[in-house]
């Protein structure tokens, strides 16, 4: 990572942090998460480490998001969930125009595509390998974590949801994140009581 490209991401890191709590604290689970998933896929040093900072910021486009909108308690309504719909295309405008972080747009892009074409925002059924890695960790630490209108789910939970969603994601994904859960399933279930997933 060159100097300008720590910068950028550093700020744009604290301006999700500071923006909104949660997101941030989502999207370190998420990608250090990613990148144990692409570590169990075998995949090289640099894809890793691409993967990781992508999943680090492919909720950046939240910052966007009204924040009555993305803290509010309740269950969104059509319009609202319409406008949260938004923050994939505001992150990836955001990282096109800071030139060293332009390769991070796919993951940011499409990590809400889904292999059924029920994703978005362009409902793409080719959908890049490292966007459906953050795909599967993104959806797995949702519901892993309390929402305002919802409880956790077990990890065992979430993966057999995952499971049954087997069209929408890649389930050689999901198989590579059961086995992340099965390694570090003492820190897991520690963690899971406080409300958050570290690994």
């Amino acid at each position: 990572m060159n100097y300008d490209e720590e910068k950028l991401m550093s700020h744009l890191l604290m301006s999700l942090k500071n923006y909104h709590y949660e997101t941030y604290k989502h999207s370190i689970r998420v990608a250090k998460l990613s990148y144990n998933v692409a570590n169990m896929m075998r995949l090289n040093i640099k894809e890793k480490i691409t993967i990781y900072k992508g999943a680090l910021l492919h909720d950046i486009g939240k910052v966007m998001i009204p924040i009555n909108i993305l803290a509010k308690p309740d269950k969104l309504t059509e319009l609202e969930y319409d406008i949260m719909k938004l923050h994939p295309k505001y992150g990836a405008d955001m990282l096109e125009a800071l030139t060293p972080l332009a390769y991070l747009t796919p993951i940011v892009l499409y990590h809400h595509e889904r292999l059924d074409e029920t994703g978005y925002p362009y409902g793409l059924k080719i959908i890049p390998f490292s966007a459906q890695i953050v795909a599967v960790c993104d959806s797995f630490d949702a519901m892993t974590n309390d929402r305002q209108y919802r409880k956790a789910k077990s990890p065992i939970e979430a993966i057999r949801d995952l499971r049954e969603c087997d069209a929408k994601y890649n389930q050689m994904l999901v198989s590579a994140l059961e086995n992340v859960v099965k390694t570090n399933s003492q820190i897991f279930e520690k963690e899971t009581k406080n409300n958050g997933i570290v690994i």
